[in-house]
């Protein structure tokens, strides 16, 4: 990453859907009309195979698993990267197939399944840059397909690896866990720095309230905001990161929750609500504050 480049770390507060999408969105056209060359990266996001199954076909159609966020952006911010490169980490999930879990008499088993998103992940895409050039890899969840637990087959999975470079089988939520764990580090680092030759400010969207959705803490970031539902909040950035690697340190994996009691907030936006049938520059005007307080910070 070049010192010029300015990365915004956009966070959730919550699990749940709180509009970090949204504010990504309508901050990347905001930015835009100030003059700022933006990009944006989903550094590792999930389709819901029957929930977001518009994207899964457009997907299909071209051969490639990447999140909903990397196609919209195309979409709606214009730009030209692969999706692959704006979202370097892609899972799908699965819609489970409950008859299975009755014909082999363990329907409790179905709610455990139901309950933990790595266990219905089907297929996993994982890119990277080399030398200058776009390497994906495709990891199947043989056992899930095999045993019939999802409703979906073979061909459903493979249509979505047809730009991969290689496809291997995986047989438990553990490989699947593992493999992200080994590989993100690389793949988000490489695709970064693809993005930061195009861009001079890039927005960072995590998935839902990971604290670091880089996974590299050798990144630095400039600016860090934090969604909750009707407002976001600022965090200094270096002290943001600090409290990440004291936590990890300890636990692992780091979630808002775990570190809020170490961060004091720089600043608070009010957020109206944002239609997800919004253009992103109707959504622009609602965070007109934001949006110069990021800019502040670029132009420092």
């Amino acid at each position: 990453m070049s010192s010029l480049n300015l990365l915004v770390l956009i966070v959730g507060m919550t699990r749940e859907g709180v509009g970090k999408t949204a504010l990504a969105e309508g901050l990347a056209a905001g930015l835009r009309e100030l003059g700022f060359r933006v990009g944006v990266m989903k550094p590792m996001g999930f389709l819901d195979w029957y929930k977001d199954y518009a994207v899964v076909r457009e997907g299909a159609e071209e051969g490639v698993l990447a999140s909903r966020e990397a196609f919209e952006a195309r979409l709606l911010l214009g730009l030209r990267d692969p999706p692959e490169v704006l979202n370097p980490l892609a899972g799908l999930v699965a819609p489970l197939n409950l008859k299975a879990f009755y014909d082999y008499r363990v329907p409790r088993s179905f709610f455990v399944y139901q309950a933990d998103i790595m266990r219905r992940t089907v297929v996993l895409r994982v890119t990277l840059l080399k030398a200058g050039e776009t390497v994906s890899q495709g990891y199947v969840n043989k056992t899930l397909l095999e045993k019939g637990l999802t409703i979906l087959d073979r061909d459903d999975v493979m249509n979505l690896l047809k730009r991969a470079d290689r496809v291997e089988e995986v047989y438990s939520p553990h490989e699947l866990a593992a493999i992200v764990a080994s590989r993100a580090p690389e793949a988000i680092r490489s695709c970064l720095s693809r993005l930061s030759t195009k861009y001079r400010l890039i927005i960072v969207e995590g998935l839902g309230d990971a604290a670091w959705p880089l996974s590299d803490l050798s990144i630095g970031v400039h600016a860090v905001v934090a969604v909750a539902p009707g407002m976001a909040v600022a965090y200094d950035p270096e002290r943001y990161k600090l409290a990440v690697e004291l936590k990890a340190e300890v636990s692992g994996e780091v979630r808002l929750e775990d570190i809020a009691d170490y961060l004091t907030p720089r600043a608070y936006f009010r957020l109206p609500p944002l239609s997800y049938g919004e253009l992103p520059e109707t959504r622009a005007e609602k965070l007109s504050p934001l949006i110069e307080y990021v800019a502040r910070l670029a132009e420092a």
